[in-house]
């Protein structure tokens, strides 16, 4: 079998997004696993969702009654954690990184965007990493980069994924 390069499965995979059934269903069971494995956490940094991700609408407002939620911020080749209640920046990692995905593996590794925003992030400093994504979204053959940070934890809507 052909391994795609990261620029189709981008493709494949978003377009594959697209057509999840029963998402709002998916995403309640994403968004209540999510919410028992992060309680404690005191800060969280979550992805305001774009069409076709799994939605953090209902994560970031579930999280913001026991934890501060900072937002991304892009500025240059970095991303910032905005505070959605303050709209200050923070100076210290979160506690939980929701990290979005358009695939992901067996392994926690994820496909991104292409950007580098979030490897780059990861690699400097230290959070739990948490992919949510639809079960759709797995991909058996997956080319992995140097610099790709793979995640701690990945959940769907009939899984969680974690290194032991």
């Amino acid at each position: 079998m052909e391994v795609m390069t990261k620029t189709e499965l981008r493709k494949v995979y978003k377009e594959l997004r697209k057509h999840v059934t029963f998402r709002a269903e998916k995403e309640k069971a994403i968004e209540d696993k999510l919410m028992a494995k992060i309680s404690g956490a005191k800060t969280v940094f979550c992805y305001e969702s774009l069409v076709g991700e799994v939605s953090t609408a209902g994560i970031i407002g579930r999280a913001s009654e026991f934890a501060e939620v900072f937002v991304p911020e892009v500025d240059g080749q970095n991303m910032l954690m905005r505070s959605l209640k303050s709209g200050e920046y923070a100076t210290a990692p979160c506690d939980v990184t929701v990290v979005p995905l358009i695939a992901f593996d067996e392994t926690l590794n994820r496909l991104g965007f292409g950007g580098g925003y979030y490897d780059r992030f990861l690699a400097s400093v230290k959070t739990y990493a948490v992919g949510i994504a639809f079960d759709e979204q797995q991909c058996d053959v997956f080319v992995r980069d140097i610099h790709d940070i793979p995640l701690d934890m990945i959940i769907t809507p009939t899984r969680i994924l974690q290194i032991k």
